[in-house]
């Protein structure tokens, strides 16, 4: 799998040792060399060092800061725009004088409201706090009660960021409930005041932002649904960290954005006919789920594979064929069989042999017949397949530690179906990812995860972290089109790790554009993949 430029996810504590050793790192080379902030002197402080990615993370505030009021200086005027930044007496308390210094040079109105005297800022935080002053900026001692009905356009939260550990301490408690109550939008610097990132937990009192900027690499926080509701928007700020220490903190944990979708895609054979560009056959549908059969087809077909098969019970094949024109279709038994059964087995198993990939699952019932159809047919499958659904409440744990299991598998749970069938997940999501790493390694197959965030595990120990919230893909079917889309882009040739991943960009995205023309209440399964051509772009 190659992610060229993927960026890692590593733990805020992982973060700190990054911070210091990048510091660490620059005194022992002239400063920071060809990035330009070398000391004429000679070789930088710690503390100097410190200072130069404090004034980036900074920088990257007061860019997204003029975003959000406008982007142009004549309009951040003509609007009036006023924003009000509240700091600590640490690090992020320093991101947030460097943000507010900017400003002041800029000519952007801001008020800066500090919960530390002036006296407490050391190192890095008083450096920036000197040039503050000496740009005839003036900090507001926060001692007493806010203003209820202040007229900032924006608040950023520079308090605490990653150093908050259990709950606030009464002064940051009241300036973080005062915050939430004047209903303004706020951008928080790292992470939200209140967010605990040791124990990876919200407190009672946490700020609600409605976006934060991480500095320098993605914390998994932001993302979960524990952070997700009051991290709200994220953006990361690269930093200027050396490779080789980013390396050393690589945790095998990455983010995947739609930004991949064009690294991924399986190249097309331009000369070449149908089977050329992969053949995959979905084992779906029974008497009353013939929607997942369609759902799943239509997405294969939609994907850019050459040809696609429906397997299906004979019982159920002229809804389908009503609904389907370009699969092939296989009926399994006679025009009564509404259910797939061991008596199918060398029917699908000779129609297996001509087949890049295959799909089994979707709307196929939990019958015993059924289920003992399904794990026959598996067993010592060498076809790249995409087990949903039934076919993973037919397999269960216990026919993943077997030999003789399908060798190139992805799997696609949901949490619920997780749970069902494999155990208790974590019950902190933060260890999700060490969790199913060593399922993945364990059975030998690729994990997909879904849900938001959706995770991918692979048996070499990579875990993928796909962020998406999008309440309109939380409706049935939603499951039976990703399998479809993965399902076509086995049978093009990728592997089964670049397939997951690849699927899970372009399902989100699909769902996201549908979204944007649909709405969350009214959009359908069905309308995902009729927007599945703008995903692959």
């Amino acid at each position: 799998m190659i992610f060229r430029g993927c960026t890692p996810i590593i733990s805020a504590a992982a973060m700190r040792s990054l911070d210091n050793e990048t510091k660490l790192f620059n005194t022992r080379n002239n400063g920071f060399g060809s990035y330009g902030e070398g000391s004429e002197a000679g070789a930088m402080t710690a503390i100097e060092a410190g200072y130069v990615l404090m004034k980036e993370a900074g920088a990257a505030l007061f860019e997204r800061v003029k975003e959000i009021l406008g982007g142009r200086r004549d309009v951040i005027e003509a609007n009036h725009s006023h924003v009000a930044v509240f700091v600590g007496g640490g690090n992020n308390g320093g991101d947030g004088l460097v943000l507010a210094t900017r400003l002041i040079e800029e000519g952007i109105p801001c008020t800066v409201y500090s919960l530390a005297k002036p006296e407490t800022f050391k190192n890095e935080a008083r450096m920036a706090f000197e040039d503050f002053k000496a740009n005839r900026g003036k900090l507001i001692y926060v001692n007493g009660n806010l203003p209820k009905a202040p007229h900032f356009d924006l608040v950023v939260d520079c308090m605490l960021g990653n150093g908050t550990s259990g709950e606030l301490r009464p002064a940051f408690a009241q300036v973080v409930e005062a915050i939430n109550s004047w209903g303004i939008p706020v951008l928080a610097a790292d992470a939200p005041t209140g967010f605990d990132s040791l124990e990876h937990h919200r407190g009672e009192v946490c700020i609600k932002a409605s976006e934060t900027m991480l500095f320098g690499l993605p914390r998994l926080d932001a993302f979960t649904s524990e952070g997700s509701e009051v991290f709200g928007k994220v953006k990361v700020a690269q930093l200027h960290y050396p490779l080789e220490l980013i390396q050393k903190f690589d945790e095998n944990l990455y983010l995947a954005d739609e930004s991949f979708i064009p690294e991924l895609l399986p190249l097309r054979n331009e000369s070449g006919e149908k089977r050329s560009q992969g053949t995959a056959m979905i084992i779906a549908g029974s008497g009353n789920m013939t929607g997942a059969a369609f759902l799943c087809t239509k997405a294969a077909l939609r994907s850019g594979a050459g040809l696609i098969t429906l397997a299906t019970p004979k019982a159920i094949l002229p809804i389908l064929q009503s609904k389907l024109v370009e699969p092939v279709f296989c009926g399994l038994g006679d025009k009564n069989c509404d259910i797939i059964s061991v008596s199918h087995i060398l029917q699908l198993q000779e129609r297996a042999k001509h087949q890049s990939a295959i799909a089994i699952g979707p709307g196929l019932g939990t019958d015993p017949e059924t289920q003992d159809a399904i794990r026959v047919f598996l067993t010592g499958l060498n076809v790249p397949v995409v087990i949903d659904a039934d076919a993973i409440n037919a397999c269960g744990s216990a026919f993943f530690c077997i030999q003789g299991g399908p060798t190139q598998a992805i799997i696609t749970p949901h949490k619920r179906e997780w749970e069902r069938n494999f155990g208790p997940l974590p019950t902190n999501e933060n260890f999700y990812p060490e969790y199913l790493r060593n399922f993945a390694k364990q059975f030998n197959i690729v994990i997909l995860l879904k849900g938001s965030p959706t995770y991918v595990a692979l048996p070499d120990g990579k875990v993928f972290v796909i962020p998406a919230r999008n309440s309109g893909m939380a409706k049935g079917g939603s499951g039976d089109v990703l399998t479809g889309i993965i399902a076509s882009l086995l049978a093009q040739g990728l592997t089964t790790g670049d397939a997951a991943v690849l699927g899970a960009l372009l399902h989100q995205k699909a769902g996201r554009l549908t979204r944007k023309d649909l709405g969350a209440y009214s959009m359908l399964p069905s309308d995902v993949i009729d927007h599945l051509h703008l995903a692959f772009g």
